[in-house]
């Protein structure tokens, strides 16, 4: 197999890596060739004319088969494991083979036990230069923050929905936003965790006629009935009673830590953002919306829509920071050192279609007709819409998600 060439690198760590992995190579293919096939060696070939575990035999293999140094000592087993393949090889193949090996998989371990953090260092090190490696790594710890997290926590849901519609303000000034948020298979891992279901900030009715404020559909905006805020016809019933727990202006929904009270397993709500941004932005890059995950989930999906007659050519950009102040978090940039709060996370953002699929989200047959239900509440079931879409699997809890609108054509 054609091994592709390393990108540049400037630390001295990863062409260490590099070299161990080159080396690992050489050593690993006359053996595992001359046993699992020489063009396309076999896992299945390899464990049983050695006698290996299935599993190590598998991990041989693919390590032969990634298409670069850095990615194979991802993916190649640990140092005793390619002691047990040299020990079943070494009255099969030539003697000078297998002292490779052993020599190759020593350099192997010093190198694993000279980076602080062991092999988990190094795969991060790895990831700098794999996309490849970091996508799996990545995904891994997502998987894995999900389980601490439910645990920690004491809750989690299967999915986590929202969608975001933006539309021109009545006053000509503004823009408002009309928001739709899902909890699907929502549970609680100790029936004594006390849950937040919901959280608005109230912002003062002294306030000036267009600063953001958050409403009810029906434009009611007190915080000590978050019930309006409820979509009854998506939520479990019957709903259980709660708490409002207010804290200066912002109203939180709360389920008691009580045992003998069912968690709901499917909550919905939706609200108005009235004045939420400018018509006519200031700058070319727009702040939208930032969401901290508060429930661990299997499955985020965000969507975002904006009316067609706002911000022509705006396309939507996404970024994750800690959470904060949102006057430290810089917008997403693709030259420069990256900021101090900014995450580095992997995403992707589709386009969604027009027409009767636009609001369609996978596993949630019934989100189609909320959307229009909620749309046609806001006085906004004829409004034509283009949205984007940002779904991903295990996200990880307690990071804020920061929407960014570019594009946009300016005044």
């Amino acid at each position: 197999m054609k091994v592709a060439p390393e990108p540049p690198v400037h630390d001295g760590l990863q062409i260490q890596i590099g070299l161990v992995g080159r080396d690992l190579r050489r050593a690993l293919t006359p053996i595992l060739s001359a046993f699992g096939g020489a063009d396309n060696p076999r896992p299945m070939r390899v464990a049983r004319s050695l006698g290996l575990d299935k599993s190590l035999a598998s991990r041989l293999v693919r390590a032969l088969q990634t298409t670069s140094d850095l990615e194979l000592v991802h993916i190649v087993p640990s140092p005793a494991g390619l002691r047990i393949l040299a020990e079943s090889a070494t009255h099969f193949v030539d003697r000078g083979l297998i002292r490779e090996l052993l020599a190759t998989t020593e350099r192997f371990e010093n190198l694993l036990d000279s980076v602080p953090g062991g092999r988990a260092a190094i795969d991060a090190q790895i990831s700098e230069g794999s996309q490849s490696v970091r996508l799996r790594s990545e995904q891994a710890a997502r998987q894995s923050a999900f389980k601490s997290m439910s645990l920690l926590l004491g809750h989690f849901c299967d999915q986590l929905t929202t969608s975001l519609f933006l539309v021109p303000a009545e006053n000509g000034r503004t823009v408002d936003g009309i928001e739709i948020h899902r909890r699907i298979g929502l549970r609680r891992m100790r029936p004594s965790t006390p849950l937040a279901l919901m959280s608005l900030n109230m912002v003062p009715e002294e306030q000036p006629e267009d600063a953001t404020r958050f409403e009810s559909l029906d434009g009611t905006a007190n915080g000590s009935d978050l019930s309006d805020f409820l979509i009854p016809e998506a939520c479990t019933r019957p709903f259980p009673d709660l708490d409002v727990i207010q804290e200066g202006n912002l109203a939180t929904m709360v389920l008691a830590g009580d045992p003998a009270i069912k968690a709901p397993a499917r909550v919905a709500s939706a609200f108005r953002i009235r004045n939420g941004w400018s018509i006519h932005p200031e700058s070319s890059i727009l702040s939208l919306r930032g969401y901290v995950l508060h429930v661990p989930c299997r499955r985020l999906v965000r969507d975002v829509y904006i009316a067609e007659s706002l911000w022509p050519g705006a396309a939507p950009r996404i970024s994750f920071a800690l959470p904060g102040p949102r006057a430290t978090t810089p917008p997403p940039s693709d030259t420069g050192p990256r900021h101090f709060t900014n995450v580095d996370l992997s995403v992707t953002i589709e386009q969604l279609p027009h027409g009767p699929k636009a609001f369609d989200v996978p596993g949630v047959s019934d989100h189609p007709a909320i959307a229009h239900h909620v749309l046609e509440r806001a006085g906004h079931g004829e409004t034509r819409f283009r949205g984007w879409r940002c779904a991903m699997t295990y996200p990880v809890p307690l990071i804020e998600m920061l929407w960014w609108i570019t594009g946009h054509r300016m005044p």
